[in-house]
């Protein structure tokens, strides 16, 4: 579990690097916060991995396993708020995969293609 929390996090950090409709979110005072938007995504989709679909549970999870990775973890409210706010990096992520995913069909759909010709 240790290695996907952290090939997540770095999922995340590369979409934050890559995609500019998530590198401009946070133009505020608060650009640099100690806790990310990064970590935030990482806990999010780790806890959908796990089997968890509340936020409570997500935060519960990780403030009591995996704190180390995450000393900055705000309280559940502050988390919750923030989650909140990231609904155009879901976007860009649900995005992302989506062309990935495209890519890996490609050579299925010309294989079909061929087949009726």
């Amino acid at each position: 579990m240790e290695n996907q929390l952290i090939e997540l996090y770095l999922f995340a950090c590369h979409i934050y690097d890559t995609r500019s409709d998530t590198c401009f979110q946070r133009l505020s005072n608060n650009s640099q916060p100690d806790f990310t938007d990064q970590e935030l995504v990482t806990i999010y989709l780790f806890g959908h991995l796990q089997g968890l679909f509340e936020k409570k549970a997500m935060h519960r999870l990780i403030d009591k396993y995996w704190r180390h990775y995450f000393p900055h973890l705000p309280a559940y409210q502050t988390f919750v708020a923030r989650l909140n706010l990231l609904e155009q990096t879901f976007q860009t992520i649900g995005g992302y995969l989506n062309e990935r995913l495209a890519e890996s069909r490609q050579p299925e759909l010309d294989h079909i293609r061929h087949y009726w010709e």
